[in-house]
């Protein structure tokens, strides 16, 4: 191997570009590297470079991919719920809660169980709708907040980025992506796009135009959208569709005028044409027509898109799902989908959607064996949807917080400081079980032994493991018996059982996401126990993850509507204080048809703002049996609490 060739200072310009973060100077590269730098024109291959955007923060591709690859940020998925008879091994359809970037190396990373050789290279088509970072909050009908775009332009170029990498990684050769963007950040994007995909896979810049929307003041009114169609090879899959020109005039075919027609309509006289890739003819969706969200678009424009870049049974992805629009159509025009978003709104808004697909409009013809039309385009779809899972990417790999397990009495006195216990050996020596170490309202309090090779790699809590704890206790136990543990421990919930005395034993899980751990063994030594309840929970709220157990709503009926009686968060405002009152709460959602033991069907949202400072909500129409369920302000959620 020839030796480089460098100076002194050489090396110094060397040194201070890679503590920069920039490119050495090109007349390096031949010293540097002289036995590759003679096999090619350096000057010709700067020349064949496409435009790049440089900006502060940005990282190479090498550098995102090796992020998941070490498993850094990649989130281990949590079935949270699921509707339908799902089948073991199968393909199953996800609505996944959380940061989608970390949902996307877990793809990448492809070891979880879940989604193992089922994502990676196998999505035909992906497309996204991320917020246009315009410095603009997108609100719904009546002003709620829904999410913001306040992100500097570098952070939401380079956030883009990394989430374009990953998805890239997840398209099948064939495959093709769209991205839906305004005027303000189209061209960035392009640029980036042509970096990650290639200028030579840019296959379309569509452009959407709609009628709706303000007036122009000084300048013309934005009155469209642009939607950017990248591939991942030279040949995506691609469907050719039709659209009905209506003409007019004749046009001129050699020497005569002439004026070739297919059809009529009420509109008149048309000519089935190739769609071109300027859209006019599908409109925004009107507030009045049942929005469910500020950001949703119409079934179709996906629709089109769908239909053109993928067949049935192919899996299309949205990781910026909002309403869930790309997921509905998908369901009904019978391919497979993932949609991804963080919001707790979102994902009970997909939810419900899903739930009720079948009141919703048919996007074709459905036919019987015999080609009867049985429900034509238009008509209610009146399908169940097929098999979905709510999952959560909000939980981390042990092997972060491995060096925690040396530590286990203190471990154990943080978890029980989780949830504002303390540990009490001598009075739970009486229920002689392994690894009780606390009472919760005069009941045991199992910590589950994450200490125990055997018990992490595995041993998981469900319905055998929780029979083998009453055959311990000598058919005795009775009551409440509460497990801390980390939530991907558990492949159960709540769960009540029968004693050898047929009384019940009700099996509560108090869950905590892996994060809470990876933050303190990133951060601090689990030697000793935080100095105070507060810390436990600035440190929990800092992670910016679901902890359910911690919200509690009461509520009473009251004429015009009902009030909150009780809301209890354990999250801090920015102050790092407790919020008064009801100011904790972000939104509460209403089932209007209750029934326990039911999925949670969300009927309406009521947001903070429409609740009174002494908790009354006024709202009419409550039936006989409603469901409430309280977000707070960081997205952790209560059980639903029907009203009675």
């Amino acid at each position: 191997m020839p030796k480089n060739n460098l100076t002194p200072n050489d090396k110094i310009k060397l040194i201070e570009a890679l503590n920069k973060g920039v490119e050495p100077s090109p007349d390096l590269l031949p010293k540097l590297f002289p036995g590759t730098a003679e096999k090619f024109d350096v000057q010709a291959l700067d020349r064949a470079k496409i435009p790049t955007l440089e900006y502060s923060g940005k990282r190479s591709k090498a550098t995102i991919l090796a992020e998941a690859g070490a498993g850094i940020g990649a989130a281990p998925l949590q079935n949270v719920r699921c509707f339908g008879d799902i089948k073991n091994g199968g393909w199953i359809n996800l609505i996944v809660q959380g940061d989608n970037l970390q949902f996307l190396k877990t793809c990448y990373r492809n070891i979880d169980p879940l989604i193992k050789n089922k994502v990676k290279d196998k999505v035909r088509l992906i497309y996204i709708d991320p917020p246009f970072a315009t410095k603009s909050e997108f609100r719904g009908n009546d002003g709620e907040r829904s999410y913001s775009d306040k992100v500097a332009t570098s952070e939401f170029i380079e956030s883009m980025k990394e989430r374009l990498t990953y998805l890239k990684e997840l398209l099948t050769d064939d495959g093709t992506i769209y991205v839906h963007l305004d005027q303000k950040m189209s061209h960035y994007i392009k640029v980036i796009m042509d970096e990650i995909f290639g200028k030579e896979n840019f296959q379309n810049e569509i452009v959407w135009c709609y009628k709706s929307g303000g007036a122009g003041s000084g300048s013309f009114a934005s009155k469209h959208d642009l939607i950017l169609r990248y591939s991942k090879s030279a040949n995506p899959y691609f469907e050719t569709l039709k659209e009905k020109s209506y003409m007019g005039i004749g046009y001129s075919t050699g020497n005569k005028n002439v004026t070739l027609y297919d059809d009529n309509d009420s509109k008149g006289p048309y000519t089935l044409v190739n769609v071109k890739d300027w859209w006019a003819d599908i409109g925004m969706i009107a507030t009045s027509k049942g929005r469910l969200y500020p950001t949703q678009k119409p079934e179709e424009l996906i629709e089109r898109i769908i239909r053109v870049s993928s067949q049935a049974e192919d899996i299309i992805m949205d990781c910026f799902a909002g309403s869930g629009t790309v997921a509905a159509v998908a369901e009904k025009l019978g391919r497979r989908w993932i949609a991804c978003d963080f919001g707790k709104h979102s994902i009970y808004t997909m939810q419900r959607r899903m739930l009720r697909i079948g009141e919703s409009k048919a996007l074709m013809d459905e036919t019987d064996k015999s080609g009867k039309v049985i429900v034509k385009k238009g008509d209610p779809y009146k399908k169940l949807p097929k098999p979905f899972c709510i999952v959560s990417a909000g939980a981390y790999d042990f092997s972060h917080v491995m060096d925690l397990r040396k530590h286990k009495e203190t471990y154990i006195d943080f978890v029980l400081g989780l949830f504002q216990l303390s540990r009490d050996d001598d009075k739970v020596k009486k229920y002689k079980l392994a690894n009780i170490y606390a009472l919760k309202d005069g009941d045991p309090v199992e910590v589950y032994p994450v200490w125990d090779d055997q018990f992490l790699k595995e041993v998981k809590i469900d319905e055998e493991y929780l029979r083998g704890i009453i055959a311990q206790s000598g058919g005795r136990l009775k009551g409440d018996y509460f497990i801390i543990t980390p939530e991907s421990c558990a492949n159960v919930g709540d769960t009540v059982l029968k004693n050898p005395d047929g009384k019940d034993v009700h099996f509560q899980m108090l869950t905590f996401p892996y994060k809470v751990l990876e933050d303190i063994s990133r951060n601090f030594e689990l030697t000793e126990q935080p100095s105070s309840q507060d810390n436990v929970n600035n440190l929990i709220t800092s992670t910016a993850f679901y902890f359910n157990d911690d919200v509690v709503l009461k509520a009473k009926r009251v004429k015009g509507g009902f009030q909150i009686t009780k809301f209890d968060t354990k999250i801090l405002n920015k102050e790092g204080e407790r919020f008064d009152g009801f100011s904790g709460i972000a939104m509460l959602l209403l089932d209007l048809d209750y029934e326990q033991g039911k999925p949670f069907d969300m009927d309406v949202t009521v947001f903070a703002k429409e609740i009174g400072e002494d908790g009354m909500v006024k709202i009419g129409g409550l039936t006989k049996g409603v469901g409430l369920i309280a977000i707070d302000k960081h997205g952790n959620e209560s059980k639903p609490f029907e009203l009675d």
